[in-house]
């Protein structure tokens, strides 16, 4: 074999083994190019998902948010009602014709005894003053009267007994007002 031939077959040998190579480094870039993109696609997806449900937790936070809010709102009207309501029943037994038996009965039912004073609301204390005597109750009738816009206040010497309709209505009788008032209402 004449030395063209060796460096022929060299040649030729080395010309395949870079085609091989050339070909193996093709193959391979491709299988790179894919492995990333199926890589790039799954951690676009992962950040996709990640998003849609932090967006559908915002979402569902915000409505449970405006829920809250709107019941809210509507409890503090339901409210603002009831509160008219109780504030109108106070001024019309204030001001009924039947004030003094208003008075004579919530008298009648009082349990004290002894030295008890009345404490009427103010520009009250003639109508009081007939209630008393109604009740047959020997209570005397304070000078002074109370800043109330109805009832009466019960005084010895140990306690005071809140009997103004402000009280009696406002506080003590508010829970099953607001539980009939809110089936009238709502």
């Amino acid at each position: 074999m004449a030395l063209a031939d060796i460096l022929e077959k060299i040649k030729k040998e080395t010309d395949d083994k870079i085609s091989q190579l050339e070909k193996e480094f093709k193959e391979k870039k491709i299988k790179l190019e894919t492995a990333d993109k199926e890589k790039q696609k799954e951690i676009d997806q992962e950040m996709h998902d990640k998003v849609e449900e932090r967006s559908k937790k915002i979402i569902e936070k915000a409505e449970t948010l405006a829920e809250r809010e709107a019941k809210n709102k509507l409890l503090s009207a339901k409210r603002r009602m009831i509160d008219q309501a109780l504030e109108k029943a106070i001024e019309a037994l204030a001001s009924s014709d039947k004030y003094e038996s208003i008075l004579a009965d919530m008298l009648k039912k009082a349990d004290l005894t002894d030295d008890v004073v009345v404490i009427p609301a103010k520009g009250k204390e003639d109508a009081t003053k007939k209630a008393i005597k109604e009740s047959g109750k020997k209570y005397m009738l304070s000078d002074k009267g109370a800043a109330i816009k109805g009832g009466f206040i019960l005084k010895t010497e140990k306690i005071e007994v809140d009997n103004s309709f402000e009280t009696v209505i406002g506080e003590q009788l508010r829970e099953d007002l607001e539980i009939k008032l809110h089936k009238l209402l709502f």
